[in-house]
Formats: C-alpha cells, sequence, structure tokens
C-alpha cells in the first residue's frame, strides 16, 4: 500500500534517511576499526609462543571467524552504496524519460490556434458543414 505524501513530508523524510544513513556509516566505522583490533589481537595471542597449544587452536579459530565477520560488514556496506547508487540512477532515468516524452508529445502535434469570438469568420476557410462551431484552422 502507497501512502501518498505531501512534498514537506517527503523532505523530512529524505532528511531522516540521510541522518540514518550517515549514523549507520559512523557505526559501521566503528565496528570495523573493532573487528581489527580483536582481529590483531587473537593473531598475536595465536602466534605467541607463550600461549598453550590448546588455547593457540581457539585464538586461530577466532581470528578466522572475525576475518568473516569482517568481510560481512564490509559486502554490507559496498551493497548499501550499490543500492544507493541503484536509486539515483533510476531517478536520472525517470526525469530522462519523462524530458523525452514531453519532447514527443510536444513534435506530434500541431498547436491548435482558436480565434476570438470578436475576430469574423474568413471567407474560404473554416469546415464545411461545421456553421455553428467556432473551430478555425490559421
Amino acid at each position: 500500500m502507497k501512502v501518498v505524501m505531501g512534498e514537506d513530508e517527503v523532505g523530512e523524510g529524505s532528511e531522516v534517511r540521510k541522518s540514518i544513513d550517515a549514523w549507520r556509516q559512523s557505526e559501521r566505522k566503528i565496528m570495523i576499526e573493532t573487528v581489527q583490533d580483536l582481529n590483531q589481537t587473537s593473531h598475536k595471542y595465536a602466534k605467541s609462543q607463550y600461549t598453550p597449544n590448546a588455547q593457540r587452536v581457539r585464538w586461530t579459530k577466532l581470528a578466522g571467524q572475525l576475518i568473516w565477520y569482517k568481510d560481512q560488514i564490509l559486502k554490507n556496506f559496498s551493497l548499501e552504496a550499490m543500492t544507493i547508487q541503484l536509486e539515483a540512477l533510476q531517478k536520472r532515468m525517470e526525469e530522462t524519460e519523462e524530458a523525452r516524452q514531453r519532447q514527443s508529445v510536444s513534435r506530434n502535434y500541431q498547436t491548435i490556434v482558436f480565434r476570438k469570438p470578436e475576430e469574423s469568420k474568413p471567407e474560404g476557410e473554416g469546415i464545411s458543414g461545421c456553421e455553428g462551431q467556432r473551430i478555425w484552422f490559421s
């Protein structure tokens, strides 16, 4: 179900959307930095000679999971960026299509000029059989 909104509400919606997108980007940056820190720590403990063998396997597994998690965050970021670009492209295409339609409509039809009531009917012009109607061609 689509809801028709006024121009003011649409503007407010886009402002809200922009603020949400900015917040998402800042949170995503924080998440990536945190995952990188955790990944570095897990690599450090996995490679350390002082880490027991039983713990080393766990740290290695955690490092692999963090790499996968970071990759998922980056994929979502690129998918969101592609979605934003796709929406902008669709908007541009709709605008150009509307402009093309306006141009084709104006080219296909001749303009019809209606004479003012004060002007008299010229001799020999007009449509025969339509004396009572006021359609004249220039």
